[in-house]
C-alpha cells in the first residue's frame, strides 16, 4: 500500500498573514479615532478689554460656552482672580488677591452656586469671615472677625436660615466690647436672650417663644442697677 502524501501549502483566509493583522487593528482604530474627533468640540481661548485696550479677562471657551480657566485682571496688568467654568457656570475655587499678591477671598463653586466652606481676608493676612454653604445657602457655622482678630460674630445656619447658637460682639470703644448672646430655632429667636455692655456686666435679659417674647424681661444700667422689668406674660 502506497503511503498517503501530506500537502504542507500555507493555508489561505482572513487568519492568516501579517497583512490581515494590520487591517484587522487599523479596522478598530478607525472608528475611535472619529470618535475623539467628533467629542474634541471647539475649543477657543477669549480675551475681553476695556475702552483702552487692556485686558481685563481672559477665558477659555468650548463650542462657545465658558468652559476652562478664567483670569481677571486690574488695569495695572495684575491677575486679580482666578477660577474655572464648567459649561458657563462657575466651578471649583475662585481666588482673589489683592495688589500685594496675598488672599483676600476664596469662593467656592457648584454648578455656578457657592459650596462648602468660603473664606475672606482683609489686605495684610487677617482672616475676616468663614461661612459653610449647601447648594447656594449657608449652611453650618458663619464666624467672623474684627480687624484685629477679635471675634465679631458666631451664628449657625441650617439651609439658608438661622438654627442654633447666635453670639455677636460690638466694639463700644476701643478696649471695650458688648455681646449679644442667644439661640435661633428655624430663623426664629428662641430660649434666652442675653445682651452685656463693653463692662461685662448685664445690660437685659429675657426669652423668646417662637420669635415672640415672653415672660419677665429685665434690664439694668452699666452699673448694674435694675433699671426696667416687665412680664409678657406665656405664650
Amino acid at each position: 500500500m502506497r503511503p498517503r502524501s501530506v500537502s504542507h501549502s500555507p493555508r489561505t483566509g482572513s487568519t492568516g498573514g501579517p497583512a490581515s493583522g494590520k487591517a484587522r487593528t487599523l479596522g478598530f482604530l478607525l472608528p475611535c479615532i472619529l470618535l475623539l474627533a467628533a467629542c474634541g468640540g471647539n475649543a477657543s481661548q477669549q480675551q475681553v478689554k476695556d475702552r483702552y485696550g487692556r485686558i481685563r479677562a481672559v477665558v477659555d471657551r468650548m463650542d462657545g460656552m465658558k468652559d476652562g480657566a478664567v483670569r481677571f485682571y486690574a488695569p495695572d496688568g495684575r491677575i486679580t482672580t482666578t477660577g474655572r467654568y464648567t459649561q458657563d457656570s462657575r466651578d471649583g475655587a475662585w481666588v482673589t488677591t489683592g495688589p500685594e499678591g496675598d488672599t483676600l477671598s476664596i469662593v467656592t463653586f457648584r454648578k455656578g452656586i457657592k459650596q462648602g466652606w468660603q473664606a475672606y481676608w482683609a489686605p495684610g493676612g487677617q482672616l475676616l469671615r468663614v461661612e459653610q454653604f449647601e447648594d447656594g445657602k449657608p449652611h453650618g457655622p458663619l464666624y467672623r472677625f474684627f480687624a484685629d482678630g477679635s471675634p465679631r460674630q458666631v451664628t449657625w445656619y441650617k439651609h439658608g436660615v438661622p438654627n442654633g447658637t447666635y453670639m455677636e460682639w460690638y466694639k463700644v470703644e476701643p478696649t471695650s466690647i458688648a455681646l449679644t448672646w442667644g439661640q435661633f430655632r428655624n430663623g426664629e429667636r428662641t430660649g434666652k436672650w442675653s445682651w452685656y455692655y463693653g463692662n461685662g456686666r448685664l445690660k437685659r435679659q429675657g426669652t423668646y417663644t417662637a420669635g415672640k417674647q415672653t415672660g419677665l424681661w429685665r434690664s439694668w444700667t452699666a452699673q448694674g442697677t435694675l433699671e426696667h422689668a416687665v412680664d409678657h406674660g406665656s405664650e
